[in-house]
């Protein structure tokens, strides 16, 4: 059985050794425990949150956590190892002084459990601000709400993507699980920063999948545009939240600083090779073809494919959903902006293959013939 337990640790020592830049980018804890419950893996987050001074590497979780020396029933991570299941709790480590959202996902390798995944949201302050303010008892109902809405739809979605890798080498198969997890993390993350951007990354991967098959893309391509989809928007992460959540028309300073996160999102990602290919559709998708577009006005066919084709799915989302400026302009508008800007701003091919799309489609409840 020691034997058993060493090589299950040995095992996802390996199996995750190539994810380190990838969780050093996330602006939440990420932690890799083995089924011993040693840590593996962790990023500067969890340091921080854990502290500097504290001794990561090897450590138990149940001792970094709850200041205990053995594991409890109510730890996520006991009930992960006994359901095979993502668990998520709620929970208040005095010896920390910290509330924490923890979710744990496990991780298995050729059908044996060999680890789990640790993401932890320090909720503290929203925690502490409740005990003030009624209205942010509401809000943080909702963001709880929210947590667990996005949880069902990141297991929903892990099918899809699991789907989406069959023609992938054997090799690149054994991290799949664990490179689509640490992808959605980093949705998700983006997502918490504003509850006005709920959903909307996997609905312009979406839309984009759907162009690009109408387009006739080659499959790989449109696999790597679905995923430039997911993550477009990444380097919002490095954005001020409340220029996010703004209610007024931003000042041209702010906006300025919104623009940054085409290549803020490029930085992000440029050290995972797996994802090197998709990097010029996330850093140009903001480009027109008059060039009047950012971060490098970049014209016509100089602009990468992918990156047009992304261009006209986030504005479509974008003009049939509520910002905190103004409620969503609709349909009827977004289709007639298309026509207008045809051939200036979006790509021409683009449009057409989206509007086809969106006639094949029985999710619009419209006549697209006669608008």
């Amino acid at each position: 059985m020691l034997n058993k337990k060493i090589e299950h640790t040995v095992k996802l020592e390996e199996y995750a050794k190539n994810w380190q830049v990838l969780i050093d980018t996330l602006p939440y804890s990420v932690i890799i425990i083995d089924t011993d419950f040693n840590v593996v893996m962790f990023n500067n987050a969890a340091r921080n949150l854990l502290g500097n001074t504290v001794r990561l590497q090897n450590a138990k979780c149940y001792h970094l956590f709850h200041n205990i020396n053995s594991p409890i029933k109510n730890c996520p991570m006991t009930a992960t190892l006994k359901n095979c299941r993502n668990e998520q709790r709620e929970i208040y480590e005095p010896h920390l002084g910290k509330y924490l959202i923890m979710n744990t996902a496990p991780v298995f390798k050729d059908n044996n459990l060999i680890g789990t995944i640790h993401s932890v949201l320090d909720i503290t302050d929203q925690k502490e601000n409740e005990k003030n303010s009624n209205e942010l008892i509401d809000i943080y109902a909702g963001s709880i709400n929210e947590l667990k809405a996005r949880e069902t739809g990141a297991q929903k979605g892990r099918d899809a993507f699991l789907n989406m890798l069959e023609d992938i080498s054997e090799s690149y198969k054994e991290l799949e699980e664990l490179f689509l997890k640490l992808i959605l993390v980093m949705v998700n993350a983006l997502d918490a920063k504003s509850p006005w951007t709920k959903g909307h990354s996997e609905r312009v991967s979406t839309y984009a999948e759907q162009i690009a098959k109408e387009m006739l893309i080659d499959e790989d391509e449109i696999k790597d545009i679905k995923l430039a989809g997911l993550l477009h928007d990444i380097g919002k992460i490095g954005t001020y939240d409340y220029l996010l959540d703004k209610p007024g028309t931003l000042t041209k300073e702010e906006f300025d600083i919104v623009k940054k996160h085409p290549e803020q999102g490029a930085d992000i990602l440029k050290e995972i090779k797996q994802l090197r290919d998709i990097i010029p559709f996330i850093k140009y998708h903001h480009e027109k073809l008059d060039g009047n577009g950012y971060p490098q006005k970049l014209k016509g066919q100089r602009i990468p494919l992918g990156a047009r084709i992304l261009h006209v799915a986030d504005s479509f989302d974008s003009m049939t959903s509520d910002r905190p400026y103004r409620p969503a302009p609709g349909i009827k508008y977004a289709l007639s902006e298309f026509d207008k800007y045809k051939g200036t701003q979006f790509d021409s091919r683009v449009v057409d293959a989206f509007l086809k799309s969106l006639e094949k489609s029985d999710t619009w409840d419209i006549n697209l013939s006669s608008e």
